[in-house]
């Protein structure tokens, strides 16, 4: 009679000797260790394959791409020249929020979007940062 047959049976344990307790115990662990982990990797494929059906199935074709045309200049409003190169960074951040702020939109830059001010919110919590909170918060309730 193997070890594993008389541990099937509860009346039969109190004969054994501790180390085959021992032995038993740890063949009955590495068993269930092994099950699961073989189911764990088994999900773990099962998830990395199904990702990548899913990334291939989001591709959208190269050609429904639609470039926005170039923005046309109106003679009306006056150029602004800047006084220095320090203006340079403010005012490529200023273009690129507006660049954001159109393509979150779904609108060209010539549709009268105008960004007149950019100011840094001070302290700990900015308003994306407590809607952040808010949209977290509330997705986990039930």
């Amino acid at each position: 009679m193997s070890l594993m047959e008389i541990f099937a049976d509860p009346s039969k344990i109190d004969s054994l000797s501790f180390g085959e307790k021992m032995v038993g115990s740890g063949v009955t662990m590495m068993m269930g260790m092994g099950i699961t982990f073989t189911i764990l990797i088994l999900l773990w494929g099962c998830i990395a394959v199904m990702g990548k059906v899913m990334h291939i199935g989001s591709k959208k074709p190269a050609g429904s791409i639609k470039e926005p045309e170039p923005a046309k200049k109106q003679p009306d409003q006056p150029q602004v020249a800047t006084a220095s190169s320090e203006d340079m960074p403010q005012n490529e951040l200023i273009a690129v929020i507006a660049a954001a702020v159109s393509a979150a939109e779904g609108k060209a830059l010539e549709d009268g979007l105008v960004i007149r001010k950019i100011q840094r919110m001070a302290g700990p919590s900015t308003p994306w940062h407590k809607a952040g909170q808010m949209e977290c918060i509330d997705s986990r309730r039930v």
